[in-house]
Formats: structure tokens, C-alpha cells, sequence
């Protein structure tokens, strides 16, 4: 068995973990970063690749007539009013300073002739507000964040898989425990307070655009501990390319009169448009409505090729072709350029091959819920970046996801450090040792089952994008939690214990979800209920909350009280 202390604990070495850990430092606290991987290397924010990977920040560079406000009014919009008010805000008014912290620490990002921001029009946005560096905004967050990191002496140790939390005689969180995923052993954390920064659980549905190892574990240790989770029936779904790489077929791809077609063929999107809805209109403006939602004709496209596939005609990969190849080369190297020239690194040619794609797993707008000050329900926890809940709503802009992630994760590493300075330190009593050891124990041990475990991962993943994807219906929605609840025990070698650990994991992420939209009788932003006729129903602005009970689920809403000036967007959002 290992032990480590430290002051601030932060598990997840992403862009919100990353910026926690930065800000806990400079706050003069010890602070050590868990991460399931390798520090730098792997997370959402280094490994998302799309034409344009963005940072919502509002400079009005590229329009005047941007602000924070008006930031802050498309958060709330496109996110069907069902985001914490205060915690858009936070995102909208802090997020150009966030990212001028990124620039002072180095990040080179894409500027005009005269020093100013390059700013594209993002989905969801109403001005041009997109920051970055192309498809490299990510890494190159990540590499100034590690600089940083490093240079201030914050502590890292990989290639650890978290399984709980610890708490104390009062319900306090007093650190973590988990194994090694190299050694398979015993490692226990205690620290003053911990921030979850762990990633969304992409890793829960077949088809989707996350690395390795996102399985909800931030979600899952949280909800085992007694906190809060909110919004967690909120997927955003995208049209990305599932092989040979993933990249999200974003923005230019739909402008440029693309030919999709299914595993023989077969041109059938016309089959899902209704009369009145112009098929061209609803691909065109895909380019500007990537994730999947309910707000405009964009929405029949993505059925249509989650339908295809779901009923079996799509491709090998679960997927189906887009083709522009029709277009001349000399417009694809220009119009496309960001896409044509990342893509070629991978052998993939715009200007003569096609590429598969299907709606993908992208992004979790619920997660653990936060106050303003990025706390948790639970004193000693914090949560920033896709952890987190209730900064985002049904659907949220583009660039909001890095915005967030170094907002939340400033204001995590900062609160997370003064509660650590102003409380004592507890030691971890041997009562709480002998159980944790104990139930180490279970999960390292060896299990004979029916399937393998990596069979029964899979199957878990397609019953999840089948039924809890796109399009969702009672009936799909209760055969994924009566499969959840009946779950074919797996076999188990010491080898796969790190499986196992995220299985368990995703199994009770996949149920928080299934059973938040089936309690949602309504469709809003992401959420597509098929069988039901209300849309962006007043009585439904209000959000699911989630807290274990006895080892079970039990849901409560809660209201959402707009401030009195933002008052007007409900008739905006009932004509959306």
C-alpha cells in the first residue's frame, strides 16, 4: 500500500485539472494532481480535434457589438434556460481573462494582421466570439498548463485508477483512494480537499469521440459519496469521423453540399426530412448547429444517420460516408483547409476519398453540482470542467466546453486551496483503512462470470447509444435501465481489475442518464424525446437532480429562478 498527503488533491490532469492545480499553487498550498493517465498526454482537452477547436471568449475583436452580456445571453438561450444563472455568468465575464492567462504563459494563439483575435462564428452564437489555434486550441492549452504547472512545483502521479472517495466522522471529504494500474496496488490519498476534474463518461456509448479511460469515474466516486449531481440527461451528441481517426465533422463539411450515403450507397436523408423542412437548408446549417439539437432542421439530419445505422446500414464502423470530393481541390485546400490539412497527416485525402462518420458522444453538460464557487454539495469536494454541473444547460455554444474548463478550473483551485488553510488537516482513522483495504480486496479479487469483461463492456456501450443517444422513447429508454439493472456479470482476470473499476463506474453513470431522460417528458437542446409533443415546456424549466440513497437513485428538481432582466428570454426561448 502507497500513501501520499497533500493539501489540494486534484484528480484529472486536463484543462480544468491543469488550471485547479495552477491556481491552488499560486495560492501557496502543497498540491498533487491523480491522473488515470499520463499527465499532458492524455484528457479531452489535449486529444478533441475539430476544423476549429474553440474558446468562447467574448472580446467583440471581430464584432463590437459583443460582450460578456451578450455571452452570457446565448449560454442561457441555447442551454434552454436550464443552466445555474450565476454559473453562465461566471462562464461569460471571466472567460477573456482566462484566456489572456493562457497567452501570458505562452499559448500562441491565431491573431489578425493587427494583433487582434481571430474570432469565428461558433453554434449558438450570435457574434463571432470562437477563439483558438485550428485543431490544435487543445494541445496547445495543455502544453502552457503543464509549463506552469511544473514550474510551480505542483506534484503529479500517474497511471492511477481513483475508485472513492474518503470521508470523514462528519461526511467531510478527506482525500481518495485507488489502485495502480500498472502494479494493482493499494494507493491512498489524503488530502485538505479535493477537486474532481476527471473528464465526462463518452466511454459509456459505442460511438463517441473520447480518449481512453472516460468512464465517469468523477461522476460515479461523487454520487457513491453522497453528492449532488444535476443535468446528467444532457449528451451532447456530434457528427464525427469514427475511423480511422476521430474529428469532429464540424462547421465547413456542411457548406460544402456533401453527399452522405449508407453502406450501399444510398443517398437517404431525404427519407427523414418532413414535408415543408428544405433538405439543403437543414444540411447547410448543420455547419453552425454541430452537436446534435432540437432547435432548427439541422435536427433531421442527425436522425436520419442515427437511424440508418441503428437499424443496421451503416458501415463496419457504425458508421455512414460523407463524400465532398465533388467540389474542386483548389476549394477544399482553402475553404477547408484547417480539416484538409489535419486530416492528410492520417492518410485521408478530402479531395478524393469519403469518410465515415456517425453521431458521436462528444460532450456531458451535467455532471456534479457546483455552486459559484465550484463546491460540491459535500464539504472538501470541488468539481470544474466536464465534472461539473449546472454551468451548462440542454445545450450549451460552442467554445463554451475550454471557457468552462478554465474558468471553473481557477475558481475550483482557488477555493478548494482556502478551505484546505483554514481546515485542520484530519488523519485517516485506522477504522477507515481497515474498510478501504477491505474493499480493495473485493475489487482486486478475481471473478468468474458468463461473459468476458470486455464483452461486457460492449455490449453496454451499444445498448447505451442504441437507446440513449439521438432519438429516445420510453420504450428504448426502459430496456436500457431493465438491461442496466440485470447486467451479465463479467469474468475478471487480476489483469482487468482497471475494467472492471471503470465498468462498474459506467453502469451507474449509464443509469443516471437513462433514467433523468426518461423522467424529462419533454425535448429540449440535446434531449430529443421522440414520444412526446412538448417542447421547451415551462412547467419543465426546472433541473434533475440526482443523490444516492441506500445505494439507489432518487431524483428532485429544482427551479430555475431567472434574474429579473433575463426575464424576456422565456418568450425567446418558447419561439426557439
Amino acid at each position: 500500500m502507497k500513501t501520499y498527503e497533500t493539501d489540494v488533491l486534484i484528480v484529472g490532469s486536463g484543462g480544468a485539472g491543469l488550471r485547479a492545480a495552477v491556481e491552488a499553487k499560486a495560492n501557496g498550498v502543497d498540491v498533487m494532481i491523480v491522473n488515470k493517465g499520463v499527465s499532458g498526454e492524455s484528457g479531452c482537452t489535449k486529444s478533441a480535434a475539430s476544423d476549429w477547436m474553440a474558446f468562447g471568449a467574448a472580446f467583440g475583436h471581430a464584432d463590437p457589438d459583443d460582450s460578456p452580456r451578450e455571452h452570457w445571453i446565448d449560454i442561457m438561450v441555447k442551454g434552454g434556460l436550464l443552466c445555474d444563472p450565476e454559473l453562465s455568468k461566471n462562464i461569460a465575464f471571466n472567460a477573456p481573462d482566462r484566456f489572456m492567462d493562457l497567452e501570458k504563459w505562452g499559448a500562441d494563439f491565431d491573431k489578425t494582421k493587427d494583433g487582434k483575435f481571430v474570432q469565428i462564428l461558433s453554434d449558438g452564437a450570435r457574434y463571432p466570439r470562437a477563439c483558438g489555434k485550428g485543431a490544435d486550441t487543445g494541445p496547445v492549452i495543455i502544453k502552457v498548463l503543464i509549463q506552469k504547472a511544473n514550474e510551480l512545483g505542483v506534484r503529479f502521479v500517474d497511471n492511477i485508477s481513483t475508485i472513492d472517495l474518503i470521508k470523514d466522522e462528519s461526511g467531510d471529504i478527506i482525500g481518495c483512494y485507488g489502485i495502480d494500474r500498472k502494479t494493482y496496488e493499494l494507493v491512498i490519498f489524503k488530502a485538505g480537499a479535493v477537486v474532481l476534474a476527471s473528464g465526462g463518461a463518452g466511454k459509456i456509448y459505442a460511438l463517441n469521440v473520447f480518449p481512453d479511460g472516460m468512464s465517469g469515474d468523477g461522476y460515479a466516486m461523487a454520487y457513491r459519496a453522497g453528492a449532488e449531481l444535476v443535468n446528467m440527461e444532457f449528451v451532447q451528441i456530434g457528427p464525427s469521423i469514427v475511423h480511422p481517426i476521430h474529428f469532429a465533422l464540424s462547421g465547413v463539411f456542411w457548406r460544402l453540399n456533401p453527399r452522405i450515403t449508407n453502406k450501399n450507397d444510398e443517398e437517404f436523408i431525404s427519407k427523414y426530412i418532413p414535408d415543408g423542412v428544405d433538405i439543403n437548408k437543414a444540411i447547410y446549417i448543420k455547419g453552425v448547429s454541430y452537436p446534435f439539437t432540437i432547435r432548427n432542421a439541422s435536427k433531421w439530419v442527425d436522425v436520419g444517420v442515427y437511424a440508418e445505422i441503428a437499424e443496421g446500414r451503416g458501415t463496419e464502423h457504425n458508421g455512414v460516408y460523407m463524400d465532398i470530393s465533388h467540389n474542386d481541390p483548389k476549394v477544399i485546400e482553402t475553404e477547408a483547409r484547417v480539416p484538409f490539412n489535419h486530416l492528410m497527416k492520417y492518410g485521408i485525402d478530402l479531395r478524393k476519398d469519403k469518410v465515415e462518420f456517425a453521431p458521436a458522444i462528444q460532450h456531458f453538460n451535467g455532471g456534479v453540482r457546483i455552486n459559484v464557487n465550484a463546491e460540491s454539495s459535500l464539504k472538501g469536494l470541488y468539481a470544474a470542467g466536464e465534472t461539473a454541473g449546472g454551468q451548462h444547460g440542454a445545450d450549451r455554444p460552442g467554445g463554451n466546453a475550454l471557457a468552462d474548463c478554465q474558468v471553473h478550473g481557477k475558481i475550483a483551485g482557488e477555493n478548494a486551496s482556502k478551505y484546505s488553510l483554514l481546515k485542520k488537516h484530519k488523519s485517516i482513522s485506522s477504522d477507515k483503512i481497515a474498510d478501504i483495504k477491505k474493499a480493495y480486496t473485493e475489487l482486486v479479487s478475481e471473478r468468474k462470470g458468463k461473459i468476458s469483461i470486455n464483452r461486457a463492456i460492449a455490449d453496454l456501450q451499444w445498448v447505451m447509444w442504441k437507446n440513449v443517444s439521438v432519438v429516445r422513447i420510453a420504450d428504448g429508454l426502459n430496456s436500457a435501465l431493465s438491461y442496466i439493472s440485470s447486467a451479465p456479470f463479467p469474468t475478471v482476470n487480476q489483469n482487468e481489475v482497471d475494467k472492471y473499476i471503470d465498468y462498474r463506474n459506467m453502469l451507474i453513470v449509464g443509469k443516471m442518464v437513462a433514467e433523468n431522460a426518461l423522467m424529462r417528458n419533454e425535448s429540449r437542446g440535446t434531449h430529443y424525446r421522440a414520444d412526446c409533443k412538448a417542447v421547451n415546456d415551462l412547467s419543465w424549466l426546472k433541473q434533475i437532480i440526482i443523490v444516492n440513497k441506500n445505494n439507489d437513485i432518487v431524483h428532485s428538481t429544482y427551479p430555475i429562478n431567472l434574474p429579473q432582466d433575463l426575464e424576456y428570454l422565456k418568450a425567446k426561448l418558447e419561439g426557439a
